[in-house]
């Protein structure tokens, strides 16, 4: 199949036709390409069709030679293949086939990229024609899911409302109240999450993948997901759980705890508390409230793996998928080679980390390193006893029998212990923010906390810590204040009263 690639422009000349390849201005005066006008293009020749009649492809609007070049081979490679490199995709067909030819992709990736493209970009984009895709389309898209996020809204407005009145309705002995309430809760629509402008990126950024791929094949001549406009989502600020901020919050869930046992019914009080609403969704224990949590789970299997995510700020499927020789106790650090991910329930992946950043070796206090010693000698202990049975998955942390643990029954216990411990709610991986401010707390800069956390960038780590233990604050303050020279103590200062402006202009 012969092909090759060649430029043209739009330019015209004086009988009103385009000049295409005869415009002067595509080349240099010594003759080399002139980058800043015209577009490549590419033609390829296939096999003649019926009747002897010729069958040429040509595809065009190409930035560089390679990427005609690189386009040109692809549609070499469709033909190979037994496709018809000339067809006209939709979205919808384009991004199915797109899927489908990304073998290498993480399971986790994939599963993220096919929600977005069966939730909402097929839905919505999926009848156009790719090269005629524009902007407008995927602003549409972007303002009715928006739309669809105040349904959401409303319905859950409405569920709550109904909720209480159904209670309400039960501890007065109402049942016939108690029904209507029922019956409507059943009339609304199913429960789901609203779509926020993170996760809009996220949809977004599927899209532009896909098309980067587009138009690097000459499929449509613009990357139009690049063009698209979206408000930045705004990651959550850590909130630490304050005295004030404790008070509140166990005054609201002694109320509800109360009503729910003036209804008679059985009190489920874990339930609430994993389920009352926080000052922030993402809250940080402070260093007394970390001590009194790991202090109740002590005698716990998955001590140890607390242990280091609430020092070292490891996300849970770094530490659950931490293994032996990726751990120098004698030197007093790890490296962070393998996360464990949870695609579905019965689904776990293993694989790289997060972020590049991931496998840098990361430093352990003294402290850790002896719990992590004795972890170590009650595994081959465990090891020794179960004999042929042990399952040797070569993780740190595993379940009895050896075998590897599941993500979610890490984030089950955690919940149980801090329940049982006493203590406000936060989410397991809000360990991984406690272990940040602890740091900061202990005078480590931004820039080191960033490595420590192996955030991609450190605006990651300002835009989340910008809020840290109340003492930290005041103890800058301190520090800020006692930089300046006083030959007269704050305190000791006695300011006059302000003279009025009538006295000011008399003087």
């Amino acid at each position: 199949m012969k092909g090759s690639t060649y430029k043209r422009c739009k330019c015209r000349g004086v009988d009103g036709k385009e000049l295409a390849s005869r415009c002067p201005q595509l080349r240099h005066e010594d003759g080399t390409w002139n980058p800043r006008h015209g577009t490549w293009y590419f033609y390829l020749e296939l096999d003649a069709g019926p009747g002897g009649k010729r069958r040429r492809i040509r595809r065009g609007g190409f930035t560089t030679q390679e990427d005609a070049e690189n386009a040109l081979e692809d549609a070499r490679c469709r033909v190979l293949r037994g496709l018809d490199p000339g067809v006209r995709y939709t979205v919808g067909q384009y991004l199915d086939e797109w899927l489908a030819g990304h073998g290498g992709l993480r399971r986790s990736t994939r599963k993220s990229y096919g929600e977005h493209i069966e939730y909402y970009l097929k839905p919505h984009l999926g009848h156009i024609e790719l090269d005629q895709l524009r902007v407008a389309h995927l602003n549409e898209m972007f303002a009715a899911i928006d739309a669809d996020n105040e349904r959401i809204l409303w319905a859950a407005g409405e569920r709550r409302r109904l909720l209480a009145a159904a209670r309400q309705a039960w501890r007065s002995g109402d049942k016939g109240a108690h029904r209507a309430a029922r019956a409507d809760l059943a009339g609304l629509p199913p429960h789901r999450r609203t779509v926020g402008a993170a996760t809009m990126q996220r949809i977004r950024a599927t899209l532009r993948s896909a098309l980067e791929d587009a138009v690097r094949q000459g499929l449509t001549a613009v990357n139009v997901a690049k063009l698209t406009k979206l408000q930045t989502g705004k990651r959550p600020k850590a909130l630490v759980w304050t005295s004030e901020r404790v008070t509140a919050w166990q005054t609201a869930y002694e109320r509800e705890l109360a009503a729910e046992r003036a209804s008679g019914r059985t009190v489920n009080a874990f339930k609430i508390w994993m389920s009352l609403p926080r000052p922030s969704r993402v809250m940080v224990w402070t260093p007394e409230q970390t001590g009194t949590f790991l202090d109740h789970a002590a005698d716990h299997p998955l001590y140890p793996l607390l242990h280091l995510m609430a020092f070292r700020g490891l996300r849970r499927g770094e530490a659950c998928g931490l293994a032996w020789p990726d751990l120098d106790l004698a030197g007093a650090s790890l490296a962070v080679r393998e996360s464990r991910v949870k695609i579905t329930y019965r689904e776990i992946e293993d694989g790289d980390p997060k972020s590049d950043a991931g496998e840098d070796t990361i430093p352990i206090d003294s402290g850790t390193v002896t719990v992590l010693e004795a972890h170590h000698r009650r595994q081959d202990e465990a090891r020794a006893e179960w004999g042929q049975a042990w399952q040797e998955s070569g993780k740190v942390f595993t379940r009895e029998d050896g075998s590897a643990l599941h993500p979610d029954h890490v984030t089950d216990a955690f919940a149980r212990l801090a329940y049982g411990a006493g203590l406000p709610p936060i989410r397991l991986h809000d360990l991984r923010h406690g272990a940040a401010t602890l740091m900061l707390a202990g005078g480590a800069d931004m820039k080191l906390v960033q490595a420590l956390l192996r955030h991609s960038s450190l605006a990651i780590t300002a835009d989340t810590y910008t809020s840290v233990l109340p003492e930290v604050a005041r103890e800058a303050a301190e520090a800020a204040a006692a930089l300046v020279p006083r030959k007269i103590p704050a305190q000791d200062a006695r300011p006059s009263v302000l003279p009025t402006s009538s006295q000011n202009e008399e003087e």
